[in-house]
């Protein structure tokens, strides 16, 4: 196993901020939090680490429990003033938050570098689909139609005529991951507001610089009455946001853990929970080989692995396993890993030392269960290098909690049946995907496989959400998307009128 050692480009520092965002900093460095229009410092902070580094590159408020009851009370009183605007005209608002990102490019770009590790053109990537994914927000408002039911299908109702409307569902609690700070954030947000409902987000305490972006951006498009953004602990005010009883809607991204602690909170709300993933790809006889290695490697190394949709299990039919393997190896050979502030480098650290460490612990017990350390295997600090290991047990932790980390483990099967069985037999069921050439084949692996998306010959990714995303087991419920995310939060009124 070679040692890693990562050259890095100079200080760490957040980039400097335009003279316009004066009023979300108490000064340089320190941010405040956003509340209902108004920008706040409440006197206690927080460090916000880079994890290039590991250094402090800024602070956040670390707000109360009192806090997040006064903001949350604060949009509930706004929320009538909301949801009387016309919804074309809350969709053309949150298409000027698209414009506001688009001035401020760099900016946004830059921190997410500094602040969250990711490399520039993963970056650039991000910033680009939040814009866009902004811009197409007309296209959720199918989601928020009329239905009319006529009574006359029915004997004793002939004089009757329904009509069922979909109607904000007041305030929406948003948490949201380290790993897409800026997309998933603002589409929680988005969503939410173009139904009708303010929202108050809770960014990652990895990340939340980035949702102080947020709500400059929000202020700047004249939505900020309906619109608070909270830093502190998960279990300070993620708690305290998830169980007020003036919230009527959660939506969570994060990990399974994390998801199970909001449904014991939150009582009878509305739950859209994106959770963990163990998402599988499953390599079939007659799959080419070169395209699915290719593929296989950017989905399992894309942001260092950190990815809920990540390909974390490579499930090869045994004949074709060695072939596969030596293409994966020299696809992974291209990714360097190293300063993400480096245009050249595609793997930058994992969020923090801990993460990294869990990774390798589960590198060792795979290891010690068999495993044939193929490729990498090496960190340091933040770092851990791209690592591709064969014969991993179907008992190692690499073969059965999610990763998280840049880590490409191959389980080998005797049959299709056996990669069917060995994909469903852990507790997620997000993503998977499945390389093959027969259509039957194919469609007998996908039906079976359970997921809430599987994915043929390419790997998981849910982009700007054009196709509809969520779990199954214990991979979350409901589902994400354009024009499905709206469906979360908001709720259905029949009004039954009668005539003569």
């Amino acid at each position: 196993m070679r040692e890693l050692k990562i050259e890095l480009m100079g200080p760490v520092m957040l980039p400097e901020f335009p003279r316009e965002f004066g009023n979300a900093m108490s000064k340089f460095g320190v941010f405040k939090a956003f509340i209902a229009g108004s920008w706040i410092d409440f006197g206690n902070y927080m460090p916000v680490k880079s994890p290039i580094n590991g250094e402090v590159i800024g602070y956040v408020n670390k707000m109360g429990v009192e806090h997040v009851n006064s903001a949350i009370e604060l949009l509930h009183r706004n929320w009538q003033s909301l949801r009387s605007m016309p919804a074309h005209k809350r969709a053309d608002l949150l298409i000027k938050v698209a414009e506001f990102i688009e001035e401020y490019r760099a900016l946004f770009r830059d921190v997410l570098i500094v602040e969250g590790g990711k490399p520039v053109a993963e970056a650039e990537g991000e910033v680009q689909s939040t814009i866009t994914r902004l811009r197409i927000i007309h296209q959720d408002l199918g989601r928020l139609l009329n239905v009319g039911i006529p009574g006359d299908y029915g004997q004793g109702t002939e004089n009757k005529y329904a009509i069922v409307v979909r109607e904000p569902i007041g305030v929406v609690a948003a948490i949201a991951p380290f790993n897409y700070p800026l997309f998933t954030s603002m589409v929680k947000v988005a969503t939410a507001l173009l139904a009708g409902d303010p929202v108050v987000l809770k960014p990652s305490s990895y990340t939340p610089i980035t949702g102080v972006l947020i709500a400059k951006a929000i202020e700047y498009a004249g939505l900020g009455n309906y619109f608070a953004l909270v830093t502190g602990p998960g279990a300070t005010v993620g708690d305290a946001m998830v169980s007020h009883p003036l919230v009527r809607a959660v939506t969570l991204t994060g990990s399974t853990d994390t998801g199970q602690r909001v449904m014991r909170m939150a009582g009878l709300k509305r739950l859209q929970l994106e959770l963990g993933g163990k998402a599988p790809a499953i390599v079939l006889e007659d799959a080419d080989l070169r395209n699915a290695a290719r593929k296989i490697v950017t989905g399992a190394l894309r942001l260092s692995g950190q990815r809920c949709d990540a390909i974390s299990r490579v499930v090869v039919m045994d004949n074709v396993a060695d072939e596969l393997i030596n293409y994966i190896t020299k696809e992974v050979e291209g990714w360097i890993v190293g300063d993400p502030r480096d245009p050249k480098v595609r793997v930058g650290p994992l969020i923090d030392s801990n993460a990294v460490e869990r990774v390798h612990s589960m590198v060792d017990d795979a290891l010690i269960k068999g495993g044939k350390l193929i490729y990498g295997g090496s960190y340091w600090l933040t770092y851990h290098e791209p690592t591709v290991i064969d014969n991993v047990s179907r008992r190692a932790r690499l073969a059965l909690e999610e990763t998280f980390g840049p880590v490409i483990p191959i389980i080998r099967v005797k049959s299709v049946d056996e990669a069917i069985e060995v994909a469903n037999e852990v507790i997620y069921g997000l993503d998977a995907a499945v390389f093959g050439k027969d259509i039957n084949t194919l469609w007998r692996v996908a039906r079976s496989i359970e997921a809430g998306e599987v994915t043929i010959n390419d790997f998981p990714r849910h982009g700007l959400g054009l196709f509809p995303f969520g779990g199954v087991k214990e991979s979350g419920m409901g589902r994400e998307g354009v024009g499905f995310s709206v469906e979360d939060v908001t709720e259905l009124k029949t009004i039954v009128i009668t005539y003569e």
